[in-house]
């Protein structure tokens, strides 16, 4: 059975999962069906309305007991200051028949008995209110966390990463992270909805009180107040707005005003003379800006004058009226306190303050959120339909064409790499190598053609159990603020326990000792952020993910990518690993990319890709021999290290 909310926003989640099969099918070019457009230029956000009883609806869901339990809270701490009020009414209706009566009367034991009903709920207010507070605050947590959860599995969900690189998308993810103008998570929306509660539930049962005293007084007071309420917080979530609208265009006019005297830069500007451009600069900004800011206070202080004018006539006409029925005998004493402390309630409602803004940007984060689909958490192993030992890995037509661009990255690559073979991919920058990898590793779907593991291709239906297959090493590899024993046993993490295995790549990738000198050994976070936790440098992290990929290939992985890994090393290291590379990986399909000819000429066969196309395809020698593409680039490089005769 669906929940409240995932019924609520269904139709926002039909939308989402066509959003991203459109941004799959923009970023990657994939068509299997006729009339499949992609259209991701601009993502329809999910609509808000009703987003705040289905976010309390999704609390109950998620934590039943606290939600109950705060919910009960917000109504006792709203209704606890109603009773005070009640308490207070017929204190001073009792001490107007005691008066003169003796402390010993039945008058003025009745009084007694208002007084402690009285002091109870002064105490029980305090009481529910920081209980309310605090258990408000764990809730709202509870759902962030929740909706955390359920965004990154939607966005982890699809087994090739195009959709992660499209700008609407990312923004989506932002939005329903509450990331924004204000960082309002949705949690907060759950947070200030309780406080808000009370506050309704004081209001209103003020406005029952007013009633009581004079039918209808309550009902045109409460609706007058409301009024005012709902443009006070329109006003109110438009101001902070622009003010950090301001702020981030200030920004800008506060750099031009600190330039000249900031240290980096002051040698530059007095040596070219820009302290006047910079001042004449700072003044024009600072002019433009404080324009619209001022413009605002203006309309904002008008707005205010006519608050106050309508609350002071409504507040003074309902005393006078009530002060009025108490002098004619219309009613008593006691209804004229009960009325002026039901009014002073009923002022609250003119409240707008940071509560809105919690449920207002809060509730747009849930929908966002609600708008991506329920993934569930896969249980059991994969399936795996690929043939052991793995089989020749064939590109067939090869065709890739990103998003929005014009052109195709790649152009028909056709190649066949036996099982074992160790390649190196060549060509500058902009050629296709990365690309290529990616598509062979089954990160990206193909615009055209296929990638085949034997006789099987690599499709939506085995791509991310093809993926558990393949071990890489990329330019931008993962840098986890983990222990350094996690960042290399994600490599296999089913064999995190492999201690001899650890210690094996670690050794291979010359790691080893380097994390026995760390202050917590193995244990060690990577990151000076924790306690007792170190930063590394670039080359000791790319050791670090060479080690990862050494451990992913000892246990099982049938692929390993290798681009430009030796990028962070110095020269040195990056000789000593190539020198060992196709020791350490024996046996192994190996794809090694670099832009450096001369550290992958040891690799049993070489392709140089030009303008996404496959130009030349041999071993080192042979490239040499054939006087080609590669020969020249090779001796290009070669060149900057020969040393030029005097």
């Amino acid at each position: 059975m669906s929940s409240y909310p995932d019924l609520l926003c269904k139709g926002a989640r039909l939308s989402q999962n066509k959003e991203i099969a459109a941004i799959s099918a923009k970023n990657q070019q994939t068509r299997r069906g006729a009339g499949m457009t992609a259209r991701t230029s601009r993502l329809p956000s999910p609509a808000t309305r009703w987003v705040m009883p289905a976010l309390v609806g999704y609390s109950f869901s998620v934590a039943p007991a606290l939600t109950t339990l705060t919910a009960v809270l917000a109504v006792l701490a709203g209704a606890a200051p109603v009773g005070i009020t009640i308490g207070i009414g017929e204190l001073v209706d009792g001490l107007t028949s005691a008066i003169g009566q003796g402390l010993g009367t039945p008058a003025a034991r009745e009084c007694y008995r208002w007084v402690v009903l009285i002091v109870v709920l002064f105490f029980l207010t305090h009481i529910t209110e920081s209980a309310r507070t605090a258990l408000g605050r764990a809730l709202g947590r509870r759902v962030t966390g929740r909706l955390s959860e359920r965004v990154m599995m939607a966005a982890s969900g699809p087994a090739t990463i195009g959709h992660l690189e499209d700008p609407a998308y990312l923004g989506r993810i932002e939005r329903a992270r509450g990331n924004g103008t204000i960082d309002m998570p949705p949690g907060e929306a759950i947070f200030g909805f309780s406080t808000r509660a009370s506050l309704w539930v004081s209001s209103i049962g003020s406005a029952a009180l007013l009633t009581r005293v004079t039918w209808g007084l309550g009902l045109i007071v409460f609706a007058v107040f409301v009024v005012i309420h709902s443009r006070l917080v329109r006003n109110y979530r438009i101001a902070v707005i622009e003010t950090v609208s301001q702020t981030t265009k200030l920004r800008r006019t506060s750099y031009l005003r600190d330039v000249p005297t900031t240290p980096g830069v002051a040698r530059e500007v007095r040596l070219f003379g820009l302290a006047a451009f910079f001042r004449d600069a700072y003044q024009a900004e600072w002019r433009v800006n404080m324009m619209e800011v001022w413009q605002r206070r203006r309309e904002h202080r008008l707005f205010v004058v006519i608050v106050v004018v309508v609350t002071g006539v409504t507040v003074a006409s309902v005393f006078y009226y009530l002060g009025y029925r108490a002098a004619t005998g219309g009613s008593t004493v006691g209804d004229l306190a009960l009325g002026g402390l039901a009014v002073r309630a009923l002022l609250q409602v003119l409240r707008a303050d940071e509560d809105d803004l919690r449920i207002g940007f809060g509730s747009k984060a849930a929908a966002e959120a609600f708008a991506f689909p329920v993934v569930a958490t896969p249980v059991g192993p994969d399936t795996d339909p690929w043939s052991a030992p793995v089989a020749t890995i064939s590109c067939e037509d090869l065709r890739f064409r990103y998003g929005g661009a014009s052109g195709e990255v790649l152009h028909g690559i056709d190649l066949a790499i036996p099982a074992g073979q160790s390649l190196a991919v060549v060509g500058l920058n902009g050629a296709g190598k990365t690309t290529l990898a990616r598509l062979i590793a089954g990160l990206d779907a193909p615009s055209g053609g296929c990638v085949r593991v034997g006789a099987t291709p690599i499709e939506d239906a085995n791509r991310q159990s093809w993926q558990r297959q393949v071990v890489a090493v990329f330019q931008d590899f993962g840098r986890y603020e983990l222990t350094v024993r996690d960042n290399i046993a994600f490599g296999s993490l089913a064999n995190a326990d492999d201690e001899e295995g650890l210690r094996a790549v670690a050794r291979q990738a010359g790691l080893l000792k380097i994390i026995e000198g760390l202050p917590k050994g193995w244990d060690t976070v990577m990151s000076s952020g924790f306690d007792g936790g170190v930063d590394a440098s670039g080359g000791e992290w790319q050791r670090i993910a060479i080690a990862r990929a050494l451990f992913g290939l000892r246990h099982g992985a049938r692929l390993l990518i290798m681009d430009e890994p030796a990028a962070s090393l110095d020269a040195r290291a990056e000789a000593q690993l190539y020198d060992t590379f196709h020791e350490l990986t024996a046996g192994a399909t190996t794809i090694a990319i670099s832009h450096r000819f001369a550290t992958v000429r040891k690799a049993e066969r070489v392709v140089v890709l030009d303008n996404g196309q496959i130009v030349e395809d041999g071993t080192h020698e042979d490239l040499i021999t054939a006087d080609g593409r590669y020969a020249e680039l090779f001796r290009l490089q070669a060149k900057r290290f020969e040393e030029t005769p005097s």
